[in-house]
């Protein structure tokens, strides 16, 4: 967590808080997002349901001046979970991380009247892992029987990459109302079961890997200074 501040202070630091060139200016964002994660490899009494997350950190947004299009640069520190649910004793765990994400995106922004505009946006998302739960020890916590060994932490990717797809609206040319939904590229997780299968963990496990990669919803404001 310290990490996290210091990261997110600093950026804010390098700014001030009002437009620092011509088109470019500093802004603040947070927001929420739900995690549905898209798990292989789990056996079919294992349910899975969103968990609401949050976002928040500075960003930077470039006015072009061509036609609308505009860059915004995020660097943002992320929790997002999942909940794990054993339909056959009903014991559920929360699995969560904590990153640091930096979205870019390319906007293209509809001005409506002089202080309403909508916009549509996509870009790439860069997730860096920074803390997270044991994937193993939770699931174990679930089992129907007792499991008598330590799980790995079903290992955990340090880096994601996914695509963010959406769009908004910007009131007064300042505050920004947006929804994105992400599409993760690349894993957050990836496990060989194999030959380390515990009896105990066969109602848990469905085959001999397991993976994982993030998708969510993330519904954020944002002031432009």
């Amino acid at each position: 967590m310290k990490k996290v501040i210091c990261l997110l202070s600093l950026l804010a630091c390098l700014f001030p808080v009002t437009g620092i060139a011509q088109g470019l200016h500093f802004g603040l964002k947070a927001g929420v997002l739900g995690n549905k994660a898209d798990i292989h490899g789990m056996s079919s009494q294992i349910k899975e349901e969103n968990q609401t997350g949050f976002q928040v950190g500075p960003m930077l947004q470039y006015q072009t001046g061509f036609y609308g299009l505009a860059l915004d640069f995020s660097l943002l520190y992320v929790q997002r979970g999942v909940k794990l649910t054993n339909t056959a004793n009903g014991a559920s765990t929360d699995v969560k991380t904590q990153s640091i994400d930096i979205p870019i995106e390319l906007k293209w922004e509809m001005g409506i009247s002089d202080n309403f505009d909508l916009f549509l946006g996509v870009g790439p998302s860069f997730s860096f892992l920074v803390d997270e739960d044991n994937w193993g020890r939770k699931l174990a916590h679930i089992a129907v029987d007792v499991i008598d060994k330590d799980l790995s932490s079903m290992g955990w990717r340090s880096t994601e990459v996914g695509i963010n797809l959406g769009g908004g609206v910007k009131i007064v040319n300042h505050l920004m109302l947006s929804c994105y939904y992400n599409i993760g590229l690349t894993q957050s997780a990836k496990h060989h079961i194999g030959g380390n299968k515990h009896d105990a963990i066969d109602q848990i496990f469905d085959g001999d890997v397991f993976e994982s990669k993030n998708r969510y919803w993330q519904l954020s404001l944002s002031y432009v200074f």
